[in-house]
């Protein structure tokens, strides 16, 4: 892996998961592992669900290997948040990481 091409900085975040001051169940994101990654952009899709339309884009994250991060989690990138679709290992040295920013 050319490490000089992981020019952008993610965050990796994960869900928690707390009960606030009348039990009540809420969800907030916390940071799992900052680092930098080579962003591919891909095709996007647009279409119609429920009479509203809702578009997609597709990225690639490729970063250096880091234990523990799954499907369940997402990444921040330039402000916007994109939900994890897919994690290929590339050998101990990286992983390629699918995501999907919806876009409405």
């Amino acid at each position: 892996m050319n490490i000089g091409r992981l020019d952008r900085k993610i965050v990796i975040e994960s869900q928690t998961f707390s009960t606030n001051s009348i039990g009540e169940y809420t969800a907030s994101w916390s940071t799992y592992h900052t680092t930098f990654a080579n962003v591919q952009r891909g095709l996007g899709n647009e279409k119609v669900e429920a009479d509203q339309v809702t578009s997609t884009s597709k990225v690639k994250f490729k970063i250096r290997f880091f234990n523990g991060i799954d499907e369940s989690m997402r990444i921040s990138y330039n402000s916007k948040y994109y939900d994890i679709l897919d994690i290929q290992e590339l050998g101990r040295e990286g992983l390629m990481i699918s995501a999907n920013k919806k876009l409405w």
